[in-house]
């Protein structure tokens, strides 16, 4: 931990909250921060179960938590270095033969189901998809979270149903910071704090939030990809604005 602490300051000076990436020797890289099992689980999940010719996850080689604060655990995670720009360096962030090759990767990832929501494990889920402080609560069914969903819209006198559709694998986290181009062209997606199994709009709800041309694009190739159908769109509407509530006022 000693070294890790060193590192940071080096590598990441004036950088004293949220996450650290911090580079050693060896071709390793640690996320130093707010990185729970639920993180890990998933992350493992999605190394053990992708095709890494449709899209790299870096593999993990190790992970703890340092609990000497008590308020908040810092976790270490291990994992392999992929060394290659992020999207948000890419000379050509644009190119439309990219945004075919990350609606692929959606698809990809939706072939993967499950029948309880949230993170590989049953963690809070968290992300912008929720709010300020995420979900507040581990969903054991997916009954959880159509009632999670349907006390935050309830003053729309409207009502959501999930019953009906697949819990499938969802990144909800695919900004260009978290895609990596390795030297050899393939795809790397980083960064599973968010992921875990939720209906399929969840993934194009959270895509909405990224706002450029280069994701609008994306947007597009992943609605014609993935073509949501009418309920779907309007289950999608529903959980935007149950996030919203979900910012504004207090659930119990």
């Amino acid at each position: 931990m000693s070294i890790c602490r060193f590192l940071k300051n080096k590598q990441n000076p004036g950088i004293t909250w949220g996450n650290s990436i911090i580079r050693l020797p060896g071709g390793i890289i640690v996320k130093r921060g707010g990185v729970t099992p639920g993180e890990v689980a998933t992350q493992s999940y999605a190394y053990h179960h992708l095709d890494p010719r449709i899209i790299r996850v870096p593999r993990i080689y190790h992970y703890f938590q340092d609990f000497s604060d008590r308020s908040l655990p810092t976790g270490y995670l291990f994992m392999e270095y992929i060394p290659g720009p992020t999207l948000e360096e890419f000379d050509e962030p644009t190119g439309t033969y990219l945004t075919r090759r990350l609606a692929n990767v959606v698809e990809h990832l939706q072939q993967f189901q499950a029948s309880i929501p949230g993170p590989v494990g049953g963690e809070i889920p968290r992300g912008n998809l929720w709010g300020f402080d995420d979900a507040g609560m581990a969903f054991k069914s997916v009954e959880d979270l159509t009632a999670w969903v349907n006390r935050r819209i309830e003053l729309l006198k409207k009502t959501v149903d999930f019953s009906s559709y697949p819990l499938v694998f969802c990144h909800l986290d695919l900004c260009r910071r978290n895609v990596i181009v390795a030297k050899n062209g393939t795809l790397c997606l980083l960064d599973w704090a968010y992921a875990g199994f939720y209906p399929r709009f969840y993934e194009t709800a959270a895509i909405n939030f990224y706002n450029d041309d280069f994701w609008k694009s994306f947007l597009d190739t992943v609605n014609e990809t993935i073509a949501l159908t009418d309920d779907e769109k309007r289950s999608m509407d529903l959980i935007m604005r149950a996030r919203s509530a979900n910012m504004r006022w207090l659930f119990n």
